[in-house]
């Protein structure tokens, strides 16, 4: 999973429309209107601005107020109109066509109203504050004096989200209960007695950048901020949830059971597949995956010996202590020696290698109860942070081993790192394309990945290959449980039932995944809809050039255009010479 959690609704643009709608001569070209969509889009999130290395807005924090997505909203259509109309320059079709398709999805996507409901578990306002700790730079005292200005302007935001939650009670749009019940906890975390003890206090490690005249200044200032603004903060969100919203909370999971709940998912079903597929087609997908996936698991059964039925060996796998992480320590220590090696096979398979690197890191304590089991975190364009590989370390004795080879390929190389980094690198493209984020090509390459382990050198042993089974499951499972929880009214129970006798996760980790389904509705179709377009491009060119197939060059050149929507990608595959 590639962590979204930095493209949130809001923003500072009180004069990005004004800017937009200067009259223009016919010879404005594609990329001048591009590149004032990426202007706009940082200005927008400053936060996201940050973690790609654009520094200009350090600052700030994202504007949640109604009115600033109504000039949202207003830019963008003004920035589509003039996509339309622009010459291409020097520039190919596909930037127009893939300009306006990113336009029109995301005005379509903002017809969901879930704005009303920006309080969950995976990603919000009080979990998006101190991931800023990640990619804030404090190579200086400006660097200490901006992040002072975003902790300042932490109270501003958590009013603002306030008043949109409000907004939604009135509307009778509100969150299922058991999200909010999981985000009291991440809520609380931040509420110490001593500031010392606060995560916002960690910057003062860097103070010895500073003269030594300097450092007491700063951290007074960052100690007043935490304690004047941080701190109250966090302080009334907690009581707003507990005292005022928790209790007007649906006990439905369902996004079928809120405003025009059915249009909406279908919606985000567009969205996050790039397809025109409907809730009711990607759902039997998904049952038919799965019971592909089920054969090839019996035939896996009956390869070990195992006696017993598929659902006993599926049983056996997930509660065998064979299987179980020894401690966080071990954990840290396999997924490395995995990532190690399969940075060294790349070359097998790829070309094009990313020049930054990928590292480890354990998701934060503060979130990490109802974290996934990992996600990657992009590397910054100027160099100076590594593409991060988060791996959940907390209850390390309830993490699963078999499945540690085909994470690794997911989440890190030659997954999400690999496609991210060389999109990042790829000065051939207009910046918005490098930063593109179409879900189903992310998530699918990432899931495609996970099929090149064997490729690479992986899954040796057949404990690796139930792992890589496992997880292919589970992505089929998600099309079966995402449109049952959000268009066939499932309850949550029901979910995780149909995981558990299909998917050898760790129990944690199922019961993540269904709340972060319901918090996230339609993101998790992605990731198959997505993988099966990658497998047909393949098995289409391996077709076409038979003898003359070569790994390396087809693989770069499926990545070297960067994100699109499937359509496109099927495209453009199929025009390219061999």
């Amino acid at each position: 999973m590639l962590s979204i959690a930095l493209i949130l609704s809001g923003c500072h643009s009180d004069d990005i429309v004004v800017r937009t709608r200067q009259v223009h001569t016919a010879r404005e070209t594609v990329e001048e209107v591009a590149n004032a969509y990426w202007e706009a889009l940082m200005r927008r999130f400053p936060t996201m601005a940050t973690a790609v290395g654009d520094y200009r807005y350090n600052d700030r924090l994202e504007d949640y107020s109604e009115s600033a997505r109504r000039r949202w909203r207003e830019t963008l259509e003004t920035l589509l109109e003039r996509a339309q109309q622009a010459a291409l320059g020097d520039r190919d079709e596909i930037d127009r066509r893939l300009l306006v398709y990113t336009l029109r999805r995301t005005l379509e996507r903002m017809d969901v109203p879930d704005h009303l409901t920006p309080l969950n578990q995976m990603e919000a306002v009080h979990t998006a504050l101190p991931l800023v700790l990640v990619s804030q730079p404090f190579r200086n005292e400006d660097g200490f004096r901006a992040y002072v200005a975003r902790l300042r302007a932490f109270p501003r935001q958590v009013d603002q989200v306030i008043a949109r939650m409000r907004q939604g009670m009135e509307a009778g749009y509100v969150s299922p209960r058991i999200i909010i019940e999981e985000t009291i906890p991440q809520i609380r975390v931040h509420l110490v007695e001593r500031v010392e003890d606060s995560v916002f206090y960690e910057p003062t490690a860097a103070l010895d950048r500073l003269s030594e005249s300097r450092r007491l200044t700063v951290r007074y200032s960052i100690e007043r901020a935490i304690e004047e603004a941080v701190l109250p903060a966090y302080a009334e969100l907690l009581q707003f949830v507990e005292q005022e919203y928790l209790s007007a909370c649906r006990d439905t999971v369902g996004l079928w059971d809120t405003p025009a709940g059915d249009e909406h998912y279908a919606i985000l079903a567009r969205y996050h597949t790039t397809t025109d597929l409907t809730p009711e087609e990607i759902h039997q997908i998904g049952l038919d995956e799965v019971t592909r996936i089920r054969a090839e698991m019996d035939a896996l059964r009956a390869e070990v010996g195992f006696a017993g039925a598929l659902d006993d060996f599926i049983a056996a796998m997930r509660t065998d202590p064979r299987f179980r992480a020894a401690s966080r320590e071990e954990i840290i220590e396999s997924y490395d020696a995995i990532l190690q090696r399969a940075f060294a096979e790349l070359p097998r398979l790829f070309g094009n290698i990313p020049k930054a690197d990928c590292v480890m890191k354990e998701i934060e304590s503060f979130r990490a109860a109802s974290a996934p089991v990992a996600y990657y975190g992009p590397s910054s364009e100027d160099g100076s942070r590594p593409g991060y590989f988060y791996i959940n370390t907390y209850a390390p004795r309830e993490r699963l081993t078999y499945t540690r080879e085909s994470l690794t390929y997911h989440e890190a190389v030659p997954g999400h790192h690999l496609q991210l980094a060389l999109d990042q690198e790829n000065s051939n493209l207009l910046k918005f394309r490098r930063y593109a984020g179409y879900t189903a090509y992310v998530e699918g390459w990432a899931l495609y990945a996970e099929s090149l382990g064997a490729e690479l050198g992986g899954y040796q042993d057949p404990w690796a290959r139930f792992g890589r089974l496992t997880f292919d499951a589970w992505r089929a499972c998600r099309l079966v449980v995402d449109t049952g929880i959000h268009y066939f009214r499932w309850p949550r129970q029901q979910a995780v039932r149909y995981m558990v006798q299909n998917a050898a996760l760790a129990p944690i980790d199922i019961e993540n995944e269904i709340d972060r389904y319901v918090a996230w509705p339609g993101q998790a179709l992605a990731y198959k809809i997505g993988e099966q377009v990658f497998q047909r491009i393949r098995r289409d060119a391996e077709a076409r050039l038979c003898a003359s197939f070569d790994i390396r060059a087809f693989h770069d050149r499926l990545l070297e255009g960067g994100a699109m929507p499937l359509s496109l990608l099927e495209e453009r595959m199929s025009t390219l010479p061999p």
